[in-house]
């Protein structure tokens, strides 16, 4: 035969050989590597669904502490309100108690003024009426009697108080 020639038995032996080394590589590579893959597949998958599930979980908690911030903030607000309210009816109260006490004050010092004032008019009764009976007894030239002496008093007295 010729050097181009076919030859049957060569060409099925390479065909064993082939499917020999085929399922052989199957066997022995592919079967692993696909196991691996696979493994490698299901961590991935699973580490996406761990990674999806604290997402999750984080952006609950993000929620949950955005309001409670936010009801923090309301709650400080209304505490601020509260004070605020009380600041001023303490306040309030405290002007109110100054008013009292300083109406009192000027009360009693109106009351002071009045006593004084009747107890200067009464003292200058008394020299008004030593006055007029000396004055009285040098005008007249005699001594006046008790009813005299009370009547030149009131009347000095009515007198002196119209000038008022």
């Amino acid at each position: 035969m010729g050097f181009l020639s076919i030859d049957i038995g060569t060409i099925l032996f390479t065909l064993l050989n082939l499917l020999l080394l085929f399922l052989g590589l199957k066997h022995f590579l592919f079967k692993p590597v696909n196991g691996i893959l696979e493994k490698r597949q299901e961590e991935v998958d699973r580490k996406l669904q761990e990674a999806e599930t604290a997402k999750s979980e984080a952006e609950a908690e993000r929620e949950a502490y955005t309001q409670k911030l936010a009801d923090a903030k309301e709650e400080s607000a209304e505490m601020l309100r509260k004070a605020t309210r009380r600041a001023q009816e303490r306040s309030d109260e405290i002007v109110a108690a100054a008013k009292a006490e300083a109406a009192a004050v000027m009360q009693q010092n109106e009351q002071e003024l009045e006593r004084e004032r009747r107890r200067a008019a009464t003292a200058l009764r008394g020299e008004v009426s030593g006055l007029a009976v000396a004055v009285a007894e040098k005008v007249v030239g005699r001594e006046i009697n008790q009813a005299d002496h009370e009547r030149l008093i009131d009347e000095f007295i009515d007198s002196v108080g119209d000038v008022q």
